[in-house]
């Protein structure tokens, strides 16, 4: 009995065949399971990306993407840049709206300064001393001779003069002469102070009517008549206790301010030339001195 031979070559042929369709379909496979792994990473992408606000990315470019070649490197070492296929450029070259979002939101947080605001930061000016001393409501710093008038020596006419004696009387005609009480008394006259300066012989009193307003000086002023009289220690002789004496008198913001000038020696009235040289430099001093109070407050 004879067999027939197979035809090896033709069994040859039909297995390399065989082994190229398997060869195919497990690369074709690869690829396969290579795009659903894209799709699904793409897909996950874009829900995260929806879920934030920002754009959804295009899952065809991911995939067509990852089907370039490799990049290669150009002449000078540096890679070229990737375009994708249909020529536009990559989606992450876009820049992100979160981020041209932020200086707006930056810009809206910063407070605006008023012109208001920086006139409220500037410093108050300083009230003016004459309107201060012109209310008894504005101008309530203690007030006595000794405070007002403090200096224990004073240097005037190139003389020395030494403080003799302070007092504050509470009814003003009690110091006062020639009907001067009668119009301090009109205006409401609070108290008189006086302090009173020696050189040798020569005398200088200086009085301060205290009043509420500027309008009741004013009008003391206006009808005005008679001395402040002159202050001496118990024991020293009197002076200036009628009138005849070289005197002076002002106002300035609530306030009369006097002198009187004489001499300690008897006779009273008897004119002192010292004396009425120095009463206005007095005067000045004293209206300094007052003015000095509204700067105080």
């Amino acid at each position: 009995m004879q067999f027939d031979e197979p035809d090896w070559a033709a069994l040859a042929d039909q297995h390399q065949r065989e082994v190229s369709r398997r060869k195919r379909m497990k690369a074709a496979g690869g690829v396969l399971a290579a795009v659903v792994a894209v799709g699904g990473i793409t897909a996950v992408a874009a829900t995260a990306s929806s879920s934030s606000g920002k754009p959804k990315a295009d899952p065809t470019v991911l995939v067509e993407a990852t089907s370039l070649p490799p990049q290669q490197p150009d002449s000078s070492g540096d890679p070229s840049p990737a375009e994708s296929p249909s020529g536009s450029p990559s989606p992450s070259a876009s820049p992100s709206p979160s981020a041209s979002a932020s200086p707006s939101r930056s810009a809206s947080r910063s407070p605006s300064k008023s012109p208001s605001a920086k006139a409220s930061s500037a410093p108050a000016a300083p009230p003016d001393p004459l309107t201060v001393i012109s209310s008894a409501a504005t101008d309530t710093a203690p007030l006595t001779p000794a405070g007002l008038l403090p200096a224990a020596t004073m240097q005037i006419g190139g003389k020395t003069w030494t403080r003799l004696a302070d007092a504050q009387t509470a009814t003003c005609y009690q110091a006062t002469t020639g009907g001067l009480g009668d119009v301090l008394a009109a205006q409401g006259c609070r108290s008189m102070l006086r302090v009173t300066y020696t050189s040798g012989n020569s005398a200088v009193t200086i009085g301060v009517a205290v009043l509420d307003s500027k309008a009741q000086a004013d009008a003391v002023m206006a009808g005005f008549k008679g001395q402040v009289q002159g202050l001496v220690p118990s024991g020293h002789a009197s002076y200036c206790t009628s009138t005849g004496c070289a005197n002076t008198h002002a106002s300035v913001g609530r306030y009369v301010y006097l002198t009187v000038s004489g001499t300690q020696k008897p006779g009273g009235t008897t004119a002192d030339a010292t004396a009425t040289a120095a009463g206005p430099s007095f005067a000045a001093t004293t209206r300094a001195q007052l003015l000095a109070r509204g700067s105080a407050h």
